[in-house]
């Protein structure tokens, strides 16, 4: 159940911009009340002050509010009208479905009979009313009154209440006893499902004020505004027992180790406008450990420290984090590695038409493979022809001459084809 704190009535003010010492009004309705409480401490010049629909017992922390003219408290829990007695400027007091009985009728009317200015009071739905004769004791007690239960009280009215007060009182001790009665007789008996008591409608508001909590819970995760919960720092050593390295801030770092042979340098690029007090810097013999906003970065040292000897800077251009750690021995120095070759890739060589080749990169031979007469396509390569030489035909004549027919029928000589 939410209390009534002055967070509440800040939030509750905003129509007077959270301002609390000259606040006249506040509407506190519907918020799961228990308890008033905070109300006189901060807000001493109220004059309406609305707890309708809570769950508040008792009337408490408002006998100090000297200006209040207005108070509502219907629908609550209340059984005894008390703790008003300073409030001089009360004029209406509204206690519309509550739980004030016969039993404390006449204490609730005697101490009503110091707010002076009281004008309007409203007893609807409490238990006393079921009396006959509560209208008429109340005006006969309280002739400040104007108006009771939303009725003017006329002056025969009034007269005839204090006529009969007297019969009043005793029909009242009457109605006392047999009120009595009733609840001891009513005390081993099961309440019935659904009765109006102050049990059943706590139990309501109770339910009422969860779902209210996982409905706002339910927007802040929607909105993004759900709080986080705390967030632990780890350890020095992991689950296995060693030194934990870990960078959870992302920051870039540089461990130099090789540089200087009598010491580590360990910088860290923290954030430039990081305010110091936001750096835990620890330098142990083994490790060294920066914590920042909760953030760890821990690295494992390759050779034993001195942490008193050791030296925490940072920069003032650009915040960098600078750390100097002695070796105990400053022979334990890794040395520094030769670099290893690049590996380049292989880059086409300029060959000629026909021939593949690729180069090793470093201004060597390069190595090609000829790729001529790998495949041929029989649709596309003609068939190769046979080179057949026809031979040659001689002709010899026995005559030294010849007649015309005979000239006629002389075959020429073949050529031979190439």
């Amino acid at each position: 159940m939410p209390q009534l704190t002055e967070e509440l009535i800040r939030k509750r003010a905003e129509h007077n911009e959270g301002v609390l010492s000259d606040l006249e009004e506040i509407a506190l309705h519907q918020q799961e009340i228990e308890k008033i409480e905070s109300i006189e401490a901060c807000c001493r010049h109220i004059k309406i002050l609305l707890l309708q629909n809570n769950i508040i017992p008792k009337m408490e922390g408002l006998n100090k509010l000297k200006e209040l003219e207005y108070l509502n408290l219907a629908l609550n829990n209340i059984s005894k009208i008390e703790g008003i007695e300073g409030c001089e400027s009360l004029r209406k007091l509204d206690l519309t479905v509550n739980f004030v009985s016969v039993e404390e009728l006449e204490e609730s009317v005697y101490n009503l009979k110091a707010n002076m200015m009281l004008e309007d009071l409203y007893l609807t739905g409490n238990p006393c009313v079921d009396w006959s004769g509560c209208r008429a004791y109340v005006i006969a007690h309280l002739p400040q009154l104007k108006q009771l239960d939303a009725k003017l009280v006329l002056p025969r009215e009034r007269i005839k209440a204090r006529q009969q007060l007297p019969r009043l009182q005793q029909d009242l001790e009457v109605a006392i006893e047999e009120a009595r009665r009733k609840r001891l007789a009513a005390a081993g008996e099961p309440v019935s499902e659904g009765a109006y008591t102050k049990e059943s409608r706590n139990e309501m508001y109770l339910e009422l004020a969860e779902q209210k909590a996982e409905k706002e819970r339910n927007e802040k995760r929607r909105m993004g505004m759900e709080p986080k919960e705390l967030r632990t720092v780890p350890g020095v050593y992991n689950a296995r027992g060693e030194i934990r390295q870990c960078n959870e801030g992302k920051y870039n770092f540089d461990l130099d180790d090789w540089t200087y042979p009598d010491k580590i340098v360990f910088e860290l690029g923290v954030p430039k406008y990081l305010d110091t007090t936001a750096l835990d810097v620890d330098v142990n013999p083994l490790y060294v450990r920066v914590v920042v906003k909760d953030k760890v970065t821990q690295l494992k040292l390759s050779a034993e420290v001195k942490p008193d000897a050791s030296k925490v800077q940072r920069s003032r251009t650009t915040g960098l984090l600078h750390i100097d750690m002695p070796l105990v021995e400053p022979h334990q120095v890794k040395e520094r590695k030769a670099p290893e070759p690049e590996l380049q890739p292989l880059k086409p060589s300029m060959d000629p038409p026909g021939r593949l080749g690729y180069s090793t990169g470093d201004g060597g031979p390069s190595k090609t493979v000829s790729i001529q007469g790998i495949y041929k396509d029989p649709k596309r390569v003609a068939p190769k022809k046979q080179d057949t030489l026809l031979r040659e035909v001689k002709t010899t004549r026995a005559t030294p001459k010849a007649t015309e027919e005979e000239e006629e029928d002389e075959i020429p000589p073949l050529e031979c084809r190439k």
